[in-house]
Parts: structure tokens; C-alpha cells; sequence
């Protein structure tokens, strides 16, 4: 694993001149207060549109599919995205384009490359699996739960990159000036926040892993967004479309094939960093920008 360098992403607010350590939390609590405001006004929202829908923590029996469920869920999931670039504005301790990358903000060509990739090694081979499989139940996806879950699901993905292997794994590695520190904090609070039963949570345990070493060697949030989106909506649209179940219950074949591709992925990435050179380009050098703004 890198150690502290130049663009080495998980210690990379160190090398902007405003960092202090206390500033994290600043943005942390910011970030949480506007959670907690906008969560309710989503839920606000859903109710006056749709009624009530199930956004209970539990996945078994968790709405994906309908207008309602898909907006309620979906929506709730994606809220941190706003609201911890709204809090780095406020604290302004470094440039929000830090959060996405190492090298300038969000990438697009590294996304939707990995993206395809992952769609090749994980989403193929995934839904094969399903299919063969057969049906297990009726389909459940309206055609309202369809397009919104289309739209905002996706996003999902890249929030809870943004929060776990964004704010506090750059967080917790800044702080102690090692990498592994902050990839074993977010471990801990991603299998805390994903409500599986033990075969889920190992599975979740090693995943959180591999997307953080993946974030590692990437040098940025894409490519394990990329994944994240790809191993969710195949997961959801497949249980749409009654070939899946949304459950805490995860069986072990199922684990053992997840896990698998998702190795296989993070040996792409490896690949695709020593030999194809996909994430050397750098976007823009927001440190200087970000630091010759401030001695102005």
C-alpha cells in the first residue's frame, strides 16, 4: 500500500495549508445537522406525494420498486452528497474537489471506464448467475419505481463512497498519518451501518476493504463507485424483476460469487494502474489553486 506521497489520496488534506485536525469534525457536524434536516424534508415530501412507504433500516421487505419506495429509500441514501460538499464550503479547509480525488476532482473518463469493467466482471456474471437461478417470485418493479430508481439510485453509490471511503477514511488517515487506520474505521462503521445477518456482514466487511484499496490505488472515488453502482442496481433490478430477494439473509454461494468478482475487479484495477496508467493524469492541481488562494 502507498504511503504518504504526493498524490496519495487517503492522507491527501495534509498537503493543503488551511488543514487542521479539528476541521474534519467541523465539517462532519455540518454535514450531519443538514442530514438530519433534509432526511425529514424527504420524508416530508414522500408522504405528501406518495404516503407512507417502508424506510425502515431492515431490508427485508424494503420498498425498491415502486414510485414511492424508490424515491423514499433511494432519496434518503444519496443526501449526504450535498450535504458534505455544502459543509466543506462552509469550513472552506480544503477545496471539495479533494473529496472526489487526488488529482483535480471527479474524473469522468476513470468512472465510466471502470464502470464498463465492472458491468463486464461483476454485473455479467451476476446476473447469469440469478438467471439461472430462475424466478423466485412475481416482478415487483412499477413503471414510476422503475424510472426512479433509475435515476437515483446510482447515486446511492457514490454517497456512501463519499462517506466512507471519502470524509472518513481521508480523515482518519490524516489524523494518524497512515493509511490503514482510516481503511479500518470506515470497515467497522460500514458493516455497522449495513444491517445483514454474519454471512452479510463478512461480506460487507471485505468488500468495504476492497473498495477501499481500490480508492487506494485509483487515487480517487470512481472506480469504486463505479463498483458500487454496478453490485446495487444488478442486486435491486434483479430482485425487481422477481430473479433476486432484497434480504438481511445472504446465502453463502451467493457471498463467495460476490466476493470473487469483486477481487477480480480490484486485480483490473491493479492492472490498470501499473500497466494501462489509467489514473497518473492529473485533472487540475488543486493544491497549488487551492493553496496560493489562501497567501493572497
Amino acid at each position: 500500500m502507498r504511503t504518504v506521497t504526493e498524490h496519495g489520496y487517503t492522507t491527501y488534506p495534509r498537503r493543503f495549508d488551511a488543514y487542521k485536525w479539528f476541521k474534519p469534525i467541523l465539517v462532519g457536524l455540518i454535514c450531519g445537522a443538514l442530514t438530519v434536516i433534509l432526511m425529514l424534508a424527504v420524508d416530508f415530501i414522500s408522504k405528501l406525494i406518495f404516503g407512507n412507504v417502508d424506510t425502515s433500516i431492515g431490508y427485508d421487505g424494503m420498498d425498491f420498486f415502486t414510485a414511492g419506495g424508490a424515491f423514499s429509500n433511494s432519496a434518503l441514501a444519496v443526501i449526504p452528497i450535498p450535504c458534505l460538499i455544502i459543509a466543506a464550503l462552509i469550513v472552506k479547509d480544503r477545496p471539495v474537489s479533494s473529496y472526489f480525488s487526488s488529482m483535480g476532482g471527479w474524473r469522468w473518463k476513470v468512472f465510466f471506464k471502470t464502470l464498463a469493467v465492472s458491468f463486464v466482471i461483476l454485473g455479467i456474471p451476476t446476473i447469469i448467475s440469478h438467471l439461472l437461478h430462475g424466478r423466485i417470485s412475481e416482478a415487483k418493479f412499477t413503471i414510476g419505481g422503475f424510472i426512479v430508481l433509475t435515476l437515483l439510485a446510482p447515486l446511492q453509490g457514490v454517497a456512501e463512497e463519499l462517506i466512507f471511503r471519502g470524509y472518513i477514511t481521508q480523515t482518519f488517515s490524516s489524523w494518524f498519518k497512515l493509511p490503514i487506520v482510516g481503511i479500518l474505521v470506515q470497515i467497522v462503521l460500514f458493516a455497522v451501518v449495513h444491517p445483514y445477518k454474519i454471512v452479510g456482514i463478512i461480506e460487507i466487511v471485505i468488500s468495504a476493504l476492497l473498495y477501499a484499496l481500490i480508492c487506494v490505488y485509483s487515487k480517487g472515488l470512481e472506480a469504486p463507485s463505479a463498483m458500487h453502482i454496478v453490485n446495487n442496481m444488478t442486486e435491486i433490478y434483479l430482485a425487481g424483476i422477481g430473479f433476486g430477494l432484497i434480504t438481511a439473509e445472504v446465502s453463502i454461494p451467493d457471498t463467495i460469487l460476490n466476493l470473487v468478482l469483486k477481487v477480480l475487479f480490484f486485480g483490473f484495477i491493479l492492472f490498470a494502474d501499473k500497466k494501462l496508467h489509467w489514473f497518473d493524469q492529473v485533472k487540475k492541481d488543486d493544491v497549488a489553486i487551492f493553496n496560493a488562494k489562501r497567501k493572497k
